[in-house]
This record gives C-alpha cells, structure tokens and sequence, in this order.
C-alpha cells in the first residue's frame, strides 16, 4: 500500500510541476507549482524520510511560495505582456532540460539497486552539515543574506 501512495504522490508532483510550467496565468501556476511542493513532501514521506519530508513542505512549500507570490507583486505584469516571446531561447531552454533529464534517467538506470537511506533523524542530517560542511554552508547563507537584500533594493527603487 505503501508504494501504490508513493507513486500516486510522484506522479501527482511531476503532473503538477508540468501544469506550473504550462500554465499561462501565473497565480494559477503558483497554487500548482504548491501542489507539486506538498506532493513531493508526500513522497519523502512514503519514502520513510519524515524529516526531510516536513522540510520540503515547511520551506518549500511555505516560504518559496510566499517569495515566489511577493515577486508577482512587485513585477508589472502588463508590461511583460508586451514583450516579445524569443523562440531562440525558449528552445534552447528546452534543449538543455531534456538532455539533462535524460542524464538523469540514465544515471537512475545504471543503479544497482535503490539507495538507502541511512539517515533516519535530524541529528544525523545536521551533523555533517554543522561540523563537515559548516564552511560552504556559512557561504551560501551568506550569499542567500545578499540576495535578499538585492532583492528588496530592487523592489523598493524608484521609477
């Protein structure tokens, strides 16, 4: 029972991911884009990985949501209306995803068998992270600091 919620969820998550992305309203692609967030925190916790499970829907599905919806506000979405769609772009985007999502599928083929999950709490998952990896953990919440600040500087300057 527990693999036919797991790959329920799973496809849920990718059949929500995809109406975020095709989505031509972008309130609507938000509210997907949760959908796809709390179904991916459902599969964590089928998974039997509760902790990060409560994450993905915590920051993810809380906090991103919150920061995706206060862009929208702040941006002139009838402005965006009249710029030009560039195709050239758009395909390359494309290009890049599909490769990449195929590296993906082979590198999940050439498994062995399914990884397991040797961390079963939070103390095991904040130990390396404090003490192994405190550097590069320090940088990039140094870095998130900056982006955010860059981010209100750009929101609150004036026209």
């Amino acid at each position: 029972m527990n693999g036919l919620f797991f790959y329920l969820f799973g496809f849920l998550a990718v059949a929500l991911g995809l109406a975020a992305v095709l989505q031509r309203n972008v309130i609507k692609g938000g509210v997907a884009l949760l959908g796809s967030f709390v179904s991916l925190g459902a599969v964590y916790f089928t998974s039997g990985a509760e902790f990060i499970g409560i994450v993905q829907v915590m920051v993810y599905g809380g906090a991103i949501i919150v920061l995706y919806l206060f862009a929208l506000m702040t941006m002139d979405l009838e402005k965006m209306k009249e710029e030009p769609l560039r195709l050239g772009f758009v395909s390359a985007g494309g290009f890049l995803a599909g490769v990449l999502f195929l590296l993906i599928v082979y590198g999940a083929m050439s498994l062995e068998g399914a990884p397991s999950l040797t961390v079963s709490g939070a103390k095991e998952l904040a130990s390396p992270l404090f003490y192994r990896f405190l550097l590069p953990f320090e940088v990039v919440s140094v870095l998130l600091l900056v982006a955010t600040i860059g981010a209100v500087a750009v929101g609150r300057r004036e026209e």
